[in-house]
């Protein structure tokens, strides 16, 4: 039995030396996917990560081409278990129906770092993202400073059930709850589709004489809202969103949008793949990765400070 120990001993000292001199991987494979490949906004996170990425992560960026096809996530990380990267990075189109998807990648031994939007899931090793409340908050707090009109307020927001969409109506409805000039209107979604938003927005207007404003919550709602107040002709009627397209920014320039509050998902893409990389290199990294928020209007569109968020191929 002695002899036997001592075998067993000597061959987990082996093992662990045979890992220690093992070499280590120089460049890492990484899978970063997205709600929507050709949208500005994936597409600056996208730059964020390549310029993170460098010589250290060969990255394969994927995802639907647009938001609305969400549901596509759940193949794709089917797939990656078979791809077998070093680490996926997702923005999760929905709350609930990625969560088990996920946890299926996990579950086969590839770590998942969260970008934008969070899961129904505890297994992800870290979450780069901007703080959804705040950027609720922020809104309510521009309307209620640039709005002294009386009235109610049309809300218009993307994928219920994505943990953005409900962190920023959540921030939105507690800083206007305490309003005595204006009443929110019930929620409408577009789930993302700048179309659908258009539409939305004009039944909101032809179904309320008294409406004096309207929110977008993400970059889809906000261009349709615009789109359909420029064909009303509504430029009376205030409206304001989150994230600042250079369509966006065209309507600011024409009186129709009046502020937009920006995340930075440059930055966003940037830190989650260098989060990535200290992850995979051994590293410590942080559970909760926040990125910077601003507000943009007519008079400071143009400032450098700016230029890369809301034109970010200047």
């Amino acid at each position: 039995m002695k002899k036997s120990a001592l075998i067993l001993a000597l061959l987990a000292m082996l093992s662990l030396l045979l890992a220690a001199c093992a070499p280590q991987k120089s460049v890492f494979h990484i899978e970063l996917i997205v709600k929507g490949t050709e949208t500005e906004f994936w597409q600056s996170v996208y730059d964020g990560a390549k310029a993170a990425a460098g010589n250290s992560a060969q990255l394969s960026f994927l995802g639907p081409e647009v938001e609305k096809d969400y549901r596509d996530q759940v193949e794709l990380l089917a797939g990656a278990i078979e791809r077998a990267p070093d680490a996926v990075i997702l923005a999760a189109g929905d709350y609930y129906i990625m969560a088990e998807p996920l946890e299926r990648v996990v579950d086969a031994g590839i770590p998942v770092i969260m970008v934008d939007s969070a899961v129904d899931s505890e297994k992800w090793v870290s979450f780069v993202t901007t703080d959804n409340q705040r950027l609720g908050q922020t809104l309510a707090q521009e309307l209620q400073a640039r709005l002294p009109n009386s009235g109610s307020i049309g809300v218009i927001s993307f994928v219920q059930s994505s943990y953005p969409s409900v962190e920023r109506e959540q921030g939105f409805r507690s800083t206007m709850k305490n309003s005595t000039r204006h009443r929110l209107l019930d929620t409408v979604y577009c789930d993302s589709n700048i179309d659908t938003a258009q539409a939305l927005t004009r039944q909101l207007v032809e179904q309320n004489p008294d409406l004096v404003g309207i929110v977008g919550l993400n970059a889809q709602s906000a261009t349709g809202a615009a789109r359909a107040l420029e064909e009303l002709s509504r430029t009376d009627i205030f409206m304001a969103g989150i994230d600042c397209t250079v369509e966006q920014a065209d309507y600011m320039e024409l009186g129709i949008m009046q502020a937009a509050v920006l995340q930075n998902p440059y930055a966003m893409g940037y830190y989650s793949v260098k989060t990535t990389l200290d992850h995979l290199s051994g590293k410590l990294v942080e559970k909760m990765v926040y990125t910077d928020i601003h507000v943009v209007d007519k008079a400071n569109l143009f400032d450098d400070k700016y230029q890369q968020l809301v034109f970010p191929f200047v």
